[in-house]
Formats: structure tokens, C-alpha cells, sequence
């Protein structure tokens, strides 16, 4: 779905005049039971120079009520509805019609920390080459209760980290707060690369400029049934893997050609080689273990068998030895299996 150029700028209009200082981007779609805290968590924040733009993904439930009951007392609020297209197209629209120097992305079932904004403010502001900040994030279950951190999501790197982020998408969804002129250079998030269109936009971005890393977590992602291993397609998930690789690198297998599609753009700076194969390799290694979770087990050693062809040195990790045993295991103790698997997801 693509907004018009009409539509967008009659959006805007809505918006008032007065330029904010932050722009809050919140798509959602069907989360009645969650907005409230989210957006509580927003509205509680020490800086307050923002706007919350609230794209409703086509929800079907009372989250326009419950949005409603939240305008009538802060007029930082602006919501905006739209058919249902998926949350890239809700992201992006969102961020079209955001007013603000900066652009922070959330999604309707997570929450901040208080001094979030305040602390990502002064980094960007102490440094006008930044491109993003982002910081680490907690976890919570369903009842936001806490839940046991994911090491995924509470470190980072910073500086150029286009190398570091071929290899996997560490930026947690909860956190980054983005200089809204580069993400008019870019362009909307694709949703051809669902569910990593986000992997994808960041490494966009990160061809541009430097990213800062803060360590101390800035807010909490809740965690879903639906988010569960069990519901996974590996297909999927590798396809897109791949498609992202291909897109950002120009080249899926390194040294045989180039990708011939015109909107696969390499970065402007040069990949040699070695990460560019470490990258596929660990892509893989992934697209193994999604394998072994949905019991395909002979793809799982397929994938496995190439991730080790694209570096040798695999055969010294113990991811993928790991991996490979449970391959075979799986057929012996399947549960045990899938919650070892389910535990690292």
C-alpha cells in the first residue's frame, strides 16, 4: 500500500503547525489489550517536547476508543487509520507524516522507561553525524511481568556497524531513535522483506553514517504466544534471510556474479570477501535452526552443511555443533529439543 502524495500532505496539515522536537511512531494493529501501557509509558516521559503519531493498521477491536480516551486529555496525540497493509506500511506512513528532527519507532505492545527520550536526545544532539541511537531492552510475558533478558537484545555495537549488522539485526524495535533527514534519503521500509523489514531498513541506514549503542536497556518487549518457535515457517524465514542479504550485499553467492536487480543497491563503501561470507554463513546457521524447529530435519543438515562451506571456521563454533547433534536428536526427544530451541529464540 502507498499513501499519496495528496493524502500525506493532508495528513501533515492535521498535524498543526508547531514542529516538535521528536517524533513517536506507534502502527498497530488489534493490540486493544496493550496501547493503554504503551502508551502511558510514552506520555510518562521526562522530555516532552514530542508528538505521537498512532497508525492504526486496520484494527478491528476498541483500540480507537481507547486512543480516543487518551487525545482528549494530550493533544500530543494524533491518530490516523488505515486499511490493513501490514506494519512496514504502517511504519512507513507514520513516519511521512512525523514533524519532528528526530523519529523514534515503537510497537503498541511494548513500553519505555521514563528517561528514555531524554537520554537519546542529549546523544544525538552531542553529535550531528548520528544517524540512530539505540539502546538495550528488557523483556516481560503477557501480564508484564518481567521475563529473563535475551543477550541478543542488550548488547550492540556502534560506530560503522554495517559489517556487524550483515551477520544479524541486534537493533532491538523497541528503542532506536532515528535523524528523521536520513530517513528521507532512504525511503519506507519494504514489505517484500517481512518479517525483517526492519533488518533491512537499518542496514539501509547504516550505510549512511554512525550508530551509538547505549547499554543501559530503555524500555521492555513483551513477549507473545504468537512469537513463539512452534509458529514458525523456516521457508519463510530463510527466503527473506536470503533476500536481505542479497539486496544489501549485490551478491548472493560471493565470487559467482552479481544480483541483477536494479533495486539491489551495495553499499557505497567496500565489502571484501571474508564478512561478506561470514554474513551467509551464519545466515545458514540460522536457517538451520529454524529447520530444526519445524522438524525438517534433513534441510537442517543441508543448511548446515553450506553454512560451514561459506567458513570453514564454523566447524570450531559450538553453535554449530550444537545444532548438528540436535538434528539428529530431535527424532529421540523431540520436546527436550524444542525447549532448548525455544529457550536461545
Amino acid at each position: 500500500m502507498s499513501i499519496s502524495k495528496n493524502e500525506r500532505n493532508a495528513a501533515v496539515g492535521d498535524l498543526g503547525m508547531s514542529s516538535p522536537k521528536v517524533s513517536v511512531v506507534v502502527p498497530s494493529y488489534n493490540r486493544g489489550d496493550y496501547i493503554s501501557e504503551t502508551i502511558e509509558s510514552i506520555l510518562a516521559q521526562t522530555f516532552t517536547d514530542f508528538e505521537l503519531i498512532f497508525i492504526d493498521d486496520g484494527s478491528t477491536d476498541d483500540s480507537a476508543e481507547i486512543v480516543q480516551a487518551f487525545i482528549d486529555k494530550d493533544s500530543r496525540i494524533k491518530y490516523f487509520k488505515q486499511k490493513n497493509s501490514e506494519r512496514a506500511v504502517a511504519r512507513s506512513y507514520g513516519m511521512t507524516l512525523a514533524q519532528g528532527e528526530y523519529i523514534c519507532l515503537v510497537d503498541s505492545d511494548d513500553t519505555w522507561y521514563p528517561e528514555k527520550l531524554e537520554k537519546q536526545v542529549a546523544v544525538m544532539d552531542a553529535d550531528p553525524e548520528l544517524v540512530c541511537c539505540y539502546g538495550a531492552v528488557d523483556r516481560m510475558d503477557m501480564e508484564s511481568n518481567p521475563a529473563a533478558p535475551a543477550k541478543r537484545q542488550l548488547e550492540g555495537y556502534s560506530g560503522n556497524i554495517y559489517e556487524d549488522l550483515l551477520k544479524r539485526n541486534f537493533i532491538p524495535s523497541v528503542t532506536p531513535m532515528l535523524r528523521k533527514k536520513y530517513i528521507e534519503m532512504i525511503g519506507e521500509q519494504k514489505t517484500e522483506f517481512i518479517p525483517y523489514e526492519d533488518w533491512d531498513f537499518w542496514l539501509r541506514l547504516a550505510r549512511i553514517g554512525k550508530f551509538e549503542h547505549i547499554a543501559e536497556p530503555l524500555g521492555c518487549y513483551r513477549l507473545h504466544p504468537g512469537q513463539s518457535v512452534q509458529n514458525v515457517k523456516a521457508d519463510r524465514i530463510e527466503d527473506v534471510t536470503f533476500a536481505v542479504l542479497d539486496s544489501n550485499t549485490g551478491k548472493r553467492e560471493w565470487g559467482m556474479g552479481t544480483s541483477e536487480d536494479s533495486n539491489s543497491s551495495p553499499p557505497s563503501f567496500a565489502l571484501g570477501a571474508i564478512p561478506v561470507s561470514e554474513a551467509y554463513s551464519l545466515a545458514y546457521l540460522r536457517c538451520g535452526y529454524w529447520y530444526i524447529v519445524s522438524g525438517d530435519l534433513r534441510t537442517a543438515r543441508d543448511r548446515l552443511r553450506k553454512s560451514l562451506e561459506r567458513n570453514k571456521k564454523r566447524i570450531y563454533d559450538y553453535r554449530w555443533w550444537g545444532l548438528y547433534l540436535m538434528s539428529f536428536v530431535k527424532t529421540l526427544m523431540p520436546n527436550t529439543v524444542d525447549r532448548l530451541l525455544g529457550s536461545f529464540h
